[in-house]
Parts: C-alpha cells; sequence; structure tokens
C-alpha cells in the first residue's frame, strides 16, 4: 500500500516559502515592529533585548525562534511569562503572514494546479492514498478539489449552525476524536485520505477544544476559495477587535448568530515541543496518532519535500522503516544522502532529485510542445522572483 508525506518543499513549487525563506519575511516583519502595540514588554523591557537577538539569529529559522522562548519559559524564572505570551504572538504572526502568502501565491497557484493531473491517475492504480502531511497550507485540498479528486481530512461536512454567519466549516467534536471516529476513506474507498500532522490554517478549536471546526469552500468556488474563508474570519475577527478595542493572542475574537462571542483557538504548531505534552497544543493529537496508526498498513511510502528536522515524526517513520518488507522514497532536488537515522535500513531508501510536480508527472507524462516549454520556464521565472522577494525583504530590514 502506497502513501504520501509532505513537507514544506511539496508546497515549493505551488509558491509558498521553504522554511528559511519564510523565515527571513518573519523575521523583517516582526523586528521593524518591535516599537509597536505587537509585542508587550512593559512588565519586563529588557526582554525585548533578549527577543531581537533570537529573531537576528541567522542560524535560527522561525520554529527554532519559536523553541528559544519555549526554553526561556521553561525556566520557570521572572521571565517565563513574558516569553509564553511572545511566543505565542509570535506564532500568530506565522499564521498571518502564511495567509498572506497563500494569498499572494493564489494566481500562481491557480496557474500550477493544472499541472497536477497525475494525481487522478496515481488514484487509478492507488484507490484510497493515505497523504500525510506537515504542512500548514490548504494546497493539497485545492489541487484534489480542482482535479475533481475526492478529498477527506477527517471532519464531518455538517456545520455547526451557529458559526454559519462567520464562514462556512467543517465539523469534528472532541468525543469523535477520542473515539477515532475521523471522517476518511476506508480501504474500498476512492480518494485521498489526508492527515494533517501540524494543524491548519483553516482549522480551530472552540468551546473549550470540545469543537474543531475547518473551512470549507462552496462547491463553485474556485481555486482560492479555502483562502477567501479564512480571510473571512480574520476579518470579522479584526472587525469586533476594533469595536470592543481588545486583541487577544493565539485565537480569533468572534460573535456567533446569537451575537455571542467566541474564541476561535489557531491550530498552527510550531516549535521544538511539539508533542511533548510540556505545553497546550491546539492542533489534534488524535491526527498524528491516526499517522501513527496508520503508517503500520503502508509498503511504499513517499517522502516529498521533508526535510527530516521534526524528532517525534523521525522516530516514527525510524520504526516503520524496521519492517523488512517496507520501502522508502525520498523526493528532493537537492538532497544528497539519506538521514543517518536511516542508515541501518539504506538498502531500501532511494533519492530522487526532483519535486512534486515532476512527481504527479510520473503518472501522467505532459505532451512536450513549444508552447508547454515556454509556459514551464515563466512559472519558474516566477517562482524564483517570489524566492528572491522573501530574500530582499531581510537584507533591506538590515540596510534600514
Amino acid at each position: 500500500m502506497k502513501a504520501l508525506f509532505l513537507g514544506a518543499g511539496a508546497s515549493y513549487e505551488c509558491g509558498m516559502p521553504l522554511v528559511f525563506e519564510f523565515t527571513n519575511g518573519l523575521r523583517a516583519n516582526v523586528l521593524k515592529r518591535l516599537d509597536t502595540k505587537l509585542f508587550d514588554f512593559r512588565k519586563d523591557p529588557s526582554f525585548r533585548t533578549r527577543f531581537e537577538a533570537i529573531l537576528s539569529d541567522p542560524d535560527l529559522h522561525y520554529e527554532q525562534m519559536i523553541g528559544e522562548l519555549e526554553a526561556l519559559q521553561l525556566r520557570r524564572d521572572p521571565s517565563s511569562e513574558i516569553a509564553r505570551l511572545t511566543a505565542l504572538q509570535l506564532v500568530d504572526c506565522v499564521q498571518i503572514l502564511l495567509l498572506e502568502d497563500q494569498e499572494l501565491t493564489t494566481k500562481f497557484f491557480a496557474e500550477k494546479a493544472k499541472d497536477y493531473s497525475g494525481i487522478k491517475a496515481m488514484l487509478a492504480k492507488h484507490r484510497c492514498l493515505h497523504v500525510f502531511s506537515l504542512n500548514h497550507d490548504i494546497n493539497f485540498e485545492e489541487i484534489c478539489k480542482f482535479h475533481g479528486v475526492q478529498c477527506r481530512d477527517g471532519f464531518f461536512d455538517q456545520g455547526v449552525d451557529r458559526y454559519t454567519n462567520i464562514a462556512n466549516f467543517k465539523s469534528l467534536t472532541k468525543q469523535q476524536l477520542d473515539n477515532g471516529n475521523l471522517n476518511l476513506f476506508g480501504p474500498e474507498g476512492l480518494g485521498v485520505n489526508l492527515i494533517k500532522l501540524h494543524g491548519s490554517l483553516d482549522m480551530f478549536a472552540v468551546e473549550d477544544k470540545n469543537l474543531y471546526l475547518k473551512c470549507t469552500p462552496t462547491a463553485e468556488a474556485p481555486i482560492g476559495g479555502h483562502v477567501q474563508e479564512i480571510r473571512r474570519i480574520e476579518n470579522h475577527s479584526v472587525e469586533l477587535s476594533q469595536r470592543v478595542n481588545l486583541r487577544t493572542v493565539g485565537e480569533l475574537d468572534v460573535t456567533d448568530k446569537d451575537g455571542e462571542i467566541q474564541f476561535l483557538r489557531r491550530s498552527l504548531l510550531s516549535g521544538a515541543h511539539k508533542f511533548k505534552g510540556t505545553f497546550d497544543q491546539i492542533a489534534p493529537i488524535a491526527f498524528f496518532e491516526e499517522f501513527k496508526k496508520r503508517i503500520a498498513a503502508i509498503t511504499d511510502l513517499d517522502v516529498i519535500g521533508y526535510g527530516f528536522g521534526d524528532h517525534h515524526v523521525n522516530e516514527v517513520l525510524r520504526q516503520w522503516a524496521e519492517a523488512s518488507n517496507v520501502s522508502l522514497n525520498i523526493y528532493d532536488p537537492y538532497r544528497k544522502s539519506i538521514p543517518t537515522f536511516l542508515d541501518d535500513v539504506a538498502d531500501r531508501v532511494c533519492i530522487f532529485n526532483f519535486g512534486l510536480t515532476e512527481y504527479f508527472q510520473i503518472f501522467d507524462p505532459p505532451k512536450k510542445s513549444f508552447f508547454s516549454s515556454i509556459r514551464s520556464k515563466m512559472l519558474e521565472s516566477v517562482r524564483e522572483n517570489l524566492r528572491k522577494r522573501r530574500l530582499s525583504l531581510w537584507q533591506d530590514s538590515r540596510d534600514a
């Protein structure tokens, strides 16, 4: 049985940034706002300098920055509380900037999505395909929708009436999560089971984590429909915050159909202490447990765009790879060697130096023509310009 495992590199060709590429923009945007009300250092003004040093360290990417703040919180000294609040606000910044990236690349992605028609041909060979993803973006959902592929993510299609004024949602209750009752295809089903391990831009917890909501676009919505639903929530929250002159961290303040204030807690999971139980976590642990359970039945795993930087994931992969009947294929344009934790099973690990686009073209080879060649070069040029733009944000902030 085949499955895919997706990291940030899988979304790179769609316009989304790699880790350090995204960090450049985050660092530049946060540093220039340290003297605004975005962060509150009034109880410990000296912490601003410590935070600035973390942000300015060129060797740290954004998850490591959050990890540094988490480590300061765990010291349980007078700076612990401000470190906690600063980490929460930084994760909020990550969510906001990722959403902006998703919006800014929508037109590019709408064209690029045409290159992933191989998903349909792949399903002809592998009727029930598990896709495990670490990505917060909603690109794979959009790819499936664009190509008419059924995709289930564990959430049930019925929404909750009290929140319909905010956005279109699917829902999943805590009881369903605890019972392992997820809306996924069975072995005889035809479609994609998408299991997102680290939360998502469009996933929120509400009612003390007894209910989870996930944005869903209307059936007729074009690519970008997911983003529009998330933006509706953000705009709703901004309007309410401005009206009551109050802003919370780590959650969006909204009002339901009855006018009651509700708090939609963001699900993005980031930092150095994922799934350790050290910090409150919004992304449901049940999805990670589902990953561990379902990977046991996989014999052929294709890992696309993952840098093997998450220890909790690597441990699962290491244990899975010990089975003698499994094989692992790594798709990464730049990787030359296998991760050291897989050295003992190196004979069953292969590396291919290309990404998601060429991967799907294996299943549906494109027709070669002069037009297709020009189009491909244009898309590569646009993608390279996005990379340069994000790099220049950090360079401009240093020169300012």
